[in-house]
């Protein structure tokens, strides 16, 4: 036999439910009986089961799901048979793992009770050879929706501070206080932008692996330079069996690029038992660097392992590594620096991708990375209420260059770290994940909760430490030694006196405008200007999606506004915000059809979005702007640009134009308005500016020109012009990059749009150039026109939309479809077309 011989247990298993008391001493029994079964994925939920066997419908759509709150009232059985062989029985070690079990777990082998687990979070894992035997064996998992054990007491203890829910706000089913007690996804039981659909599931890959001797537990690396000899090195953590015999060993190790050149090391020696910890350090020549989105390339070495012992050889799952160095700068700023080069982070608060989290694919988090990436994103911060994700998340982040903010999974309330118990489960899960996660390029800062350092003053009062010894002791200790080149950071927003502070650290940027109680503060985008953070992790504004996703939710309910299904999927924030803000910059909102309602909310939130993400990288001493947030768990009118059916949502573009490699910004002050240039690439830019103001139709034109730079990984302020007695009503300031058309103009308008005296623009196509897989339209708008929109046939993709032209002003646009663009399907609209 091999060192190593695994086997995967994943696939269609079978459920049963019984009541909550349902004995464990009954398992032995239930696992024999043959009736009430039904078939479940696994990976897989419960309800993706009772979907499939017509129990519950989709809890997605509609109103459907209150009709799954009795699942939390029933205890839930998975059952899997599975035969082992006369060599599995002589191995050395049969070790079974179970990743993704949502929430405790009681497991039975046979009819024999093997072990107890309380950790979504982290494996549970065994050796089954005490209850293993020749032929069928019967594995049974008992799990539960997980907070019914949790009483009154637990959550008055030690200080009666409880985690609050969404009652306060209209959704008393949303939310449930017993939910810090319990290691899984805190989002499961409700959020403002979430239902309750509480998950149990087995949610991640189920192995059974037979060993003999040893096996390599982990490998770990870490870029070291020495007089400018870049070198990674490697500790790799090998498990000998035997619980005293020593045995020789031989441990290889080697990193290749992409070119195919491999550096290598090996080691020889005598293996101790139990952890054995061999440490390499491996030379690279010409070392290639891994950069973020838009800045570089994202290398990655491939990294492989194998332990030798006698005649027996075992590989470890080969991996990417991407070589980078980190920096958290606090010293006068928050800011990352990635290989020594400071960044603008930009991105967005990222959610799990489905409220039933255990069905998001590979396919899923490619087209949602691939998206960020599409959208100039450099960055998504995972938020503290959701989950590790997938192993394929981060791959497909390390490959787009999309870095990563980590919270651990704490949000919004004090936890119970007073329990010697909890304790256990924080240090297993940090120890286990950052293990899990550390190689990844990606992974550039971790953080120790979502707002609940900012909770402790703000919002309990200093009335409880519940969390403080996870963030401020556990935490950091587990990930320096385990990643300690990636900086730890105590939770978001952290920093100074009074966390959330715009001084020090990061900031959630909510209740200055988009949760402030005066709506017009709400709805107007120039509030954003008075920002002064350093870096804002948090900030959002809500949207309707199109008109597709919004019929799939409702799931044939009328298209009524004011109607139970419509409010059910209305963001518990968003308190009439969209109304106001379409009356704001548009028209008046009462008696709009359902698809003018869309538009005009939809170019809201891009709207807002644009102009705060502007705000904030126009500042020189601000480092980050992370949105929240960037995709949907189910269909509802809320933060996200990514719907949940995966449609871009128009403020998807908005924010796509924000977050420019080169953008031109402009921002008043007083009578001025300063012309910057942020440049996130590493090459500076010359070109010829050309600024000033412009007749909405074009025949006034107060226009300069001048020779500028646009500096690398800065930002710089090219000019400053004056408004005079210009009427801000009749047109516009301008900037723009004269032949460059990477560098889109940048336009200030100092009315909001609706007082604006626009006219039609005379919109017109005026070439269709159709190639393989899609195509480029180039329109043209001889007066000025606001969210040009391009009308095109089913399943075509836009680079672009809902942008604005100048006055002349033609742009080329590209397409992509699965067949070439028919100009007979081509159109174009704008919101001021037709307008006399």
């Amino acid at each position: 036999m091999t060192l190593r011989s695994e086997r995967s247990l994943n696939g269609t298993w079978e459920l049963t439910d019984r009541i909550l008391t349902f004995p464990l001493a009954n398992a032995c029994v239930l696992a024999e009986e043959g009736a009430g079964w039904i078939p479940a994925p696994v990976p897989g939920d419960i309800h993706q089961a009772l979907i499939a066997a017509g129990r519950i419908a989709e809890p997605l759509i509609g109103l459907n799901s209150f009709d799954c709150r009795w699942t939390e009232d029933r205890s839930w059985w998975y059952r899997r048979t599975f035969s082992a062989g006369p060599e599995w029985l002589q191995a050395e070690v049969v070790e079974l793992e179970i990743n993704g079990l949502d929430a405790n777990a009681e497991l039975f082998l046979n009819g024999e009770h093997i072990g107890s687990h309380r950790n979504a979070f982290c494996p549970f894992s065994m050796d089954l050879k005490p209850w293993l035997k020749e032929g069928d064996n019967t594995l049974l998992v008992r799990l539960s929706a997980g907070v019914e054990g949790v009483s009154e007491a637990d959550i008055d203890a030690p200080d009666g501070i409880r985690a609050g829910t969404e009652a306060e706000r209209g959704r008393p089913e949303r939310g449930d206080p017993r939910r810090t007690f319990v290691r899984k996804p805190q989002y499961s039981f409700g959020w403002d932008w979430s239902p309750r659909v509480a998950t149990t599931a087995i949610a991640g890959d189920v192995t059974i692996r037979a060993m003999n001797e040893a096996c390599i537990r982990d490998v770990s690396l870490r870029a070291i330079e020495h007089d400018g000899q870049v070198s990674v090195a490697v500790t790799v953590t090998i498990d000998r069996f035997h619980y005293y015999r020593t045995g020789a060993g031989t441990v290889r190790v080697a990193v290749s690029d992409q070119q195919g050149r491999s550096a290598k090391a090996a080691w020889s020696g005598l293996l101790r038992s139990g952890y054995n910890y061999i440490e390499f350090e491996i030379p690279l020549t010409d070392p290639q660097f891994w950069w973020p989105n838009g800045m570089g390339e994202q290398h990655l070495y491939r990294v492989a392992a194998e332990l030798e012992v006698g005649e027996e050889r075992a590989a470890y799952p080969t991996f990417d590594y991407g070589l980078r160095t980190f920096e958290l700068d606090t010293a006068s700023n928050f800011a990352i620096a990635i290989n020594g080069k400071r960044v603008f982070c930009k991105g967005a608060n990222w959610i799990p991708a489905d409220a039933i989290y255990a069905r998001v694919d590979r396919e899923r988090y490619e087209t949602l990375i691939r998206e960020a990436a599409a959208a100039n994103f450099n960055m998504l911060r995972i938020w503290g209420g959701g989950r590790y994700e997938d192993e394929a998340f981060y791959q497909v982040c390390d490959r787009h260059g999309i870095m990563i903010w980590h919270d651990f999974m704490f949000a919004c309330a004090p936890y119970p770290d007073h329990l010697e118990r909890f304790r256990g489960e924080v240090e297993r899960e940090a120890e286990y994940q950052t293990k899990r996660l550390g190689h990844h390029a990606c992974i550039v800062l971790w953080s120790g909760s979502n707002e609940n350092n900012w909770g402790f003053r703000d919002w309990w009062d200093d009335q409880t430490q519940g969390g403080a010894w996870t963030y401020n002791y556990a935490l950091p200790r587990i990930a320096q030694r385990n990643t300690p080149e990636i900086p730890y950071w105590n939770g978001s927003p952290y920093g100074g006196d009074e966390p959330n502070s715009s001084k020090v650290g990061d900031r959630h940027h909510w209740y200055d405008c988009m949760m402030n109680p005066e709506m017009e503060k709400r709805i107007t985008p120039e509030e954003y200007d008075k920002c002064d953070s350093l870096f804002v992790s948090e900030f959002g504004y809500v949207g309707a999606p199109v008109k597709e996703t919004v019929l799939e939710y409702m799931d044939g309910a009328p298209l009524d506004r004011q109607g139970t299904v419509w409010q059910h999927h209305t963001n518990t924030f968003e308190k009439n915000t969209v109304d106001a803000g379409i009356r704001k910059h548009y028209t008046e909102p009462e008696g709009l059809s359902i698809d003018a309602y869309l538009m005009y909310s939809g170019l809201c939130q891009g709207l807002m979005y644009s102009y705060a993400l502007d705000s904030m990288r126009y500042r020189a001493n601000c480092h980050g702007s992370l949105f929240w947030m960037y995709e949907d768990c189910w269909g509802e009118i809320g933060w996200t640009i990514i719907d949940y059916y995966l449609r871009r949502k128009p403020a998807w573009y908005f924010v796509r134009r924000a977050y420019a490699p080169l953008r031109l910004i402009l921002r008043p002050a007083g009578d001025a308005i300063r012309v910057v240039i942020a440049n996130d690439t590493m090459e500076s830019r010359p070109f010829e500016l050309e600024y000033g103001y412009i007749g909405l139709d074009g025949r006034v034109r107060d226009l300069q020109r001048r020779s500028v730079e646009a500096v690398s990984l800065a930002r710089t302020e090219l000019v400053t012009l004056y408004r005079g007695d210009r009427d801000p009503a009749a047109g516009l300031w301008i900037a723009r990059a004269s032949g460059v058309p990477e560098i889109e103009p940048a336009i200030l308008r100092a009315v909001d749009y609706r007082r604006l005296q626009t006219t039609d623009p005379g919109l017109s196509i005026v070439d269709v150039d159709a190639q393989e897989g899609g195509g480029m339209i180039r329109v043209r708008a001889e007066r000025y026109a606001h969210a040009v929109h391009l009308l095109l046939p089913a399943g075509a993709i836009p680079v672009d939309d809902y942008f604005d032209l100048l006055p002349g002003e033609e742009r080329t646009v590209h397409v992509r479809s699965a067949s070439a663009l028919d100009r007979a399907q081509v159109g174009v609209t704008c919101v001021n077309e037709g307008k006399e």
